[in-house]
């Protein structure tokens, strides 16, 4: 094995972090260093995996979604998905000629063998191309890109099959390339600056590079099935160190099923879905946890009698006690309830959580419900899904496809062998 030197960028969302921050753990302990350019809101993780942090300054430096004070997109403001979509797709495009130069000066002469960069960072991949260093997206959802044969990412939909489906995914596809496209004309005067030739579609800037890691299941994607480029793989969920022990909050005698609340750290004015949800558990037999995180003030909240809040504990220590996860569907909390075989009830609440539960409906491994629904049906969803067998058995399929592989080490042996091949040339 060769050393390496690593140029990683990780922007401080809640989802994206922990599956690319146990790919830089994977890549300290074995012995390759690793600089990792981040928002501020990420030091203490990126700096507990042993790796160099170097803080954001180009590109929003005080961005950090759990708090809506330092959330600069404020996509749950937005009055119609629409709007929340376009929050989201200008946020990284004002600031990318300023993110493109601090990145081609950190690299600077530090020697990078390679540039790993989250897929939403493409300043990091064009400052990769104007210094000939290579360089693989780092995925943390369903594979984001418009392709052909599969519905595209934000529309929520599911396949359909027949002439009608491919009609409508190609309609919705060449929407989706449409609207990104906004961002084209900075990106092009951006790449102009730096030597580099303009290109027709905004998404390939990310197609482009070396290798795209999808870190998740081929099983949990619809994008699988469809013709992706030869530069995607799907390399399995990853996951950071967690504790294997967790104690109880209920006597020892109490033997209700454990369903597990959760509704993202990161902020999206949460707190009324959270308690149409407590309140639907109350009185259920179970025992309910609600894992508040940053986002949520269980001081705000009325917790039932049968429910405890924390305000953290790692999902993948608390899940092989569970029966049941209620979440609004962030992609983490799906791969991490489905590791375990743990089947969901699904609220999605905007972003790319529409599709994540679309994925877990199709595999079968839970069912989605609508955020506006009240506390009488979601008792009722909640109390069948607690004893539905055809969920718990495709949660468990599900499981068995996200224990194949590790995506960190998949990706770390991937990143070996690249060197070791540019070593060789």
């Amino acid at each position: 094995m060769k050393y390496m030197r690593v140029f990683q960028t990780l922007l401080a969302f809640s989802g994206n972090a922990p599956p690319q921050l146990a790919l830089t753990r994977e890549l300290v302990e074995r012995g390759h260093e690793v600089r990792v350019v981040a928002h501020s809101a990420a030091r203490a993780r990126i700096e507990q995996t042993g790796a160099e942090f170097v803080a954001i300054r180009g590109w929003l430096p005080d961005l950090d979604i759990t708090r809506p004070e330092t959330d600069p997109v404020r996509d749950w403001e937005a009055r119609t998905p629409l709007g929340a979509a376009k929050r989201m797709r200008d946020a990284p495009i004002a600031p990318l000629r300023n993110a493109v130069r601090e990145n081609v000066e950190l690299l600077g002469d530090w020697g990078a063998d390679v540039i790993v960069f989250d897929w939403l960072f493409i300043a990091a991949s064009v400052a990769a191309e104007h210094a000939g260093i290579p360089a693989v997206a780092l995925v943390h959802c369903p594979y984001p890109l418009p392709v052909r044969g599969a519905p595209p990412l934000f529309s929520g939909l599911k396949p359909m099959a027949g002439p009608l489906g491919a009609a409508r995914d190609r309609l919705l596809n060449a929407m989706i390339s449409r609207f990104s496209a906004a961002g084209l004309p900075m990106l092009n005067d951006v790449r102009a600056e730096h030597g580099l030739t303009p290109l027709k579609d905004w998404n390939d800037q990310i197609r482009s590079v070396r290798a795209i890691y999808v870190m998740t299941a081929p099983e949990l994607d619809f994008s699988s099935k469809a013709q992706l480029p030869a530069n995607v793989r799907y390399v399995g969920p990853a996951f950071e160190p967690f504790e294997k022990e967790w104690e109880s909050l209920w006597p020892s005698e109490n033997a209700d099923p454990l369903v597990l609340i959760s509704f993202s750290t990161s902020y999206m004015n949460q707190r009324a879905l959270a308690q149409r949800v407590l309140d639907a558990v109350a009185g259920l037999r179970i025992r309910a946890l609600l894992t508040a995180g940053p986002a949520l003030d269980p001081s705000q909240l009325r917790i039932p009698d049968n429910a405890r809040s924390v305000a953290f504990v790692s999902h993948r220590t608390v899940l092989p006690h569970a029966a049941l996860v209620i979440t609004h569907a962030g992609w983490q909390t799906v791969n991490a309830a489905l590791a375990d075989g743990v089947p969901l009830v699904c609220i999605p609440d905007g972003r790319d959580q529409p599709d994540n539960a679309a994925r877990v409906v199709v595999a079968h491994a839970g069912v989605r419900v609508s955020k506006k629904s009240s506390p009488e049906k979601l008792r009722r969803v909640i109390s069948q899904a607690l004893v539905d067998q055809s969920i718990k058995r495709g949660a468990r399929a599900m499981a068995g496809a996200l224990a194949r592989n590790d995506g960190a080490t998949v990706i770390a042996n991937e990143l070996e062998r690249l060197q070791v091949h540019n070593a060789v040339q």
